[in-house]
């Protein structure tokens, strides 16, 4: 149901520069990524504006709807695409239900903006690729490392040839999440590999080259119960090494693991027959992973802090404050603000041009294949394991 809290304009033509009209899934007006980051974001770009928000109940989509500054109120998705006042839906729920909302936007010819990951299976996350693609709609998936200013800069001077021929990408990440219940099992689709490890193996094929190969192991440290202390089934891991190679050469490891609350970082080295650089959390206690400074240095000199220039920076996300509530106890950090900002701006300029945005969803298909790929072989592992310890006691 729609609850119009203004008066619409209805669907009137609209100019190749006018803002554009956004519809948030999943706007909680107390908590959640979708009012937290998303909301601001638009809020804070001039590109856009956000007219409609929906919930899962009424109460909440016209309290949100109001606390935002939105002139309509939905508690079905499919109700807020087809309206004529939204011209770009963000999905910004649960991932399970990625899928659904997304194909009932692009059906109904709208823009959309998807956080990762696109859908909970390969399948699903190729049709919607592939209806993008016939309804010529601009689809972009939240990879919002793609928009991380430290990496972006990171990328350039690699391309420079700042570090010489790069040889090496070494990355150790440890992060919060598989504790809990929707993390600890494949079934929804929401653990280490599928959500964090997407995110990382998507921003080094993105911003250095693509992965040629690969190898991968994992392990489940954690106790057989959730963060409330019920009993749970883990057969996600909670610590998962990967070594491979890029297409040009250069040889990767990403060791990513969520076993514990403490040392929760993210480290990036990139090394080269020149120089190396680095790249390093800025708050360890907020381990948000597009949250780094970038040093480096060129053979026979000492390792230093690099700038990063101004023009990579979403300039319309204030200075401060630097962190923004998200969820209960949990923030924001303004680096996730001006990460996704980044890829809205990209967004508007794709939607504006008639151009193709990047990330799309045809990367995010490539980058989900791929995390499918390495899971399955560490299922198989460990199946394999599992037989072999049978085997081996007496």
């Amino acid at each position: 149901m729609d609850q119009q809290l203004a008066p619409s304009s209805g669907a009137q033509p609209r100019a190749s520069t006018s803002p554009v009209r956004v519809g948030i899934v999943g706007a909680n007006p107390d908590r959640g990524w979708g009012s937290g980051v998303h909301r601001r974001v638009i809020d804070y770009l001039p590109d856009f504006e956000l007219t409609a928000v929906c919930t899962t109940r009424q109460d909440t989509a016209e309290k949100a709807a109001s606390l935002f500054g939105a002139r309509h109120a939905f508690t079905d998705p499919a109700q807020l695409a087809a309206h004529p006042d939204v011209d770009l839906v963000a999905v910004c729920v649960l991932a399970p239900h990625h899928y659904a909302i997304a194909r009932s936007a692009l059906l109904a010819g709208k823009h959309v903006y998807c956080e990762w990951p696109l859908a909970i299976t390969l399948e699903q996350a190729e049709e919607l690729a592939q209806i993008a693609a016939d309804r010529g709609v601009k689809a972009m998936i939240g990879l919002h490392l793609n928009g991380a200013p430290a990496l972006r800069h990171a990328a350039s001077l690699v391309q420079d040839g700042f570090i010489g021929t790069m040889q090496d990408i070494n990355l150790h990440v440890r992060v919060p999440g598989s504790i809990t219940q929707t993390m600890a099992t494949r079934a929804h689709g929401t653990h280490l590999l599928s959500i964090y490890g997407g995110h990382l193996l998507g921003a080094i094929s993105s911003h250095f080259a693509p992965i040629v190969g690969w190898t991968a192991r994992s392990a489940i440290h954690l106790p057989p119960f959730d963060e409330t202390g019920t009993p749970c089934t883990r057969d996600a891991p909670d610590h998962i090494l990967i070594h491979g190679k890029l297409a040009n050469g250069a040889l990767f490891s990403l060791d990513l693991g969520s076993m514990s609350f403490a040392g929760m970082e993210s480290h990036w080295r990139i090394g080269g027959s020149g120089g190396t650089l680095r790249l390093d959390s800025t708050a360890p206690d907020m381990p948000a992973m597009e949250a780094l400074t970038l040093s480096g240095a060129q053979l026979g000199q000492p390792v230093q802090p690099l700038p990063l220039p101004e023009a990579l920076d979403c300039t319309a996300i204030p200075r401060a404050p630097l962190r923004y509530s998200a969820y209960p106890g949990v923030d924001a950090s303004r680096d996730a603000l001006v990460s996704i900002g980044n890829l809205y701006e990209d967004l508007a300029r794709a939607i504006h041009d008639g151009t193709q945005p990047f990330p799309d969803f045809a990367h995010g298909v490539a980058i989900q294949r791929l995390a499918a790929e390495i899971d399955q072989t560490l299922i198989a592992s460990a199946q394999q394991g599992a037989a072999h310890n049978e085997k081996d006691r007496p």
